[in-house]
């Protein structure tokens, strides 16, 4: 079932397009109406009225109306449909690339302390990760997720035995690098979960 950006113009009729839909795509919607915009909803009832598969709005209060995939939880939650699929893929890349600037930052405040050499490595990272990250909203191609993988490790691992080589070692600077490789690690299975579903399997 298609309902995305790239699909669906922002204010398209949904009922128009949901014309198309067997009765069982619509059924589908109704039993998982929650997890819909509800013009969307609305459009589906009316629809579903028509072709006598509900007698009236209220029929979404019986159980086997009651359903949600969203519910319940999940490392990675399920998306109710492209549109929202689309809009969740769009934030994910938006923190991706937020991620980026954050070696580019290191770097300049680096620079200031004179080491030029880390200088060069933060600002060489988050360039690169920066770019890795265009060309996979630009191309959609989970591939460049191997490079970012990569990337990720090699950082981690440099900072990880950084920090255990300081005599003054601090715990919370552990804490701070794993929690700085999880997050982006986490974004970047998620999205590339999302990228590999394919548009229309879900609504």
């Amino acid at each position: 079932m298609k309902n995305s950006n790239q699909n669906i113009p922002q204010k398209m009729d949904f009922y128009e397009h949901y014309t198309s839909f067997t009765d069982e795509q619509i059924l589908v919607i109704l039993k998982n109406h929650k997890d819909y915009r509800e013009d969307a909803v609305v459009a589906a009832v009316k629809i579903a009225i028509e072709r006598q598969l509900i007698h009236s709005e209220q029929d979404l209060l019986a159980p086997e109306f009651q359903n949600s995939r969203s519910a319940g939880f999940t490392a990675f939650p399920e998306i109710a449909n492209d549109y929202h699929r689309q809009k969740l893929i769009g934030s994910l890349f938006r923190f991706m690339l937020v991620i980026s600037f954050i070696p580019i930052i290191y770097g300049f405040l680096k620079y200031g302390e004179g080491q030029f050499e880390q200088t060069y490595l933060g600002a060489g990272v988050g360039v690169t990760w920066l770019l890795l990250c265009l060309l996979l909203k630009k191309t959609k191609k989970v591939g460049f997720f191997i490079p970012m993988f990569v990337l990720l490790g090699i950082v981690s691992l440099s900072v990880c035995l950084k920090i255990f080589s300081l005599e003054n070692f601090r715990i919370l600077d552990l804490v701070m690098l794993i929690i700085g490789t999880l997050l982006p690690a986490y974004l970047m299975f998620y999205l590339m979960k999302l990228l590999r579903q394919k548009p229309g399997n879900n609504e």
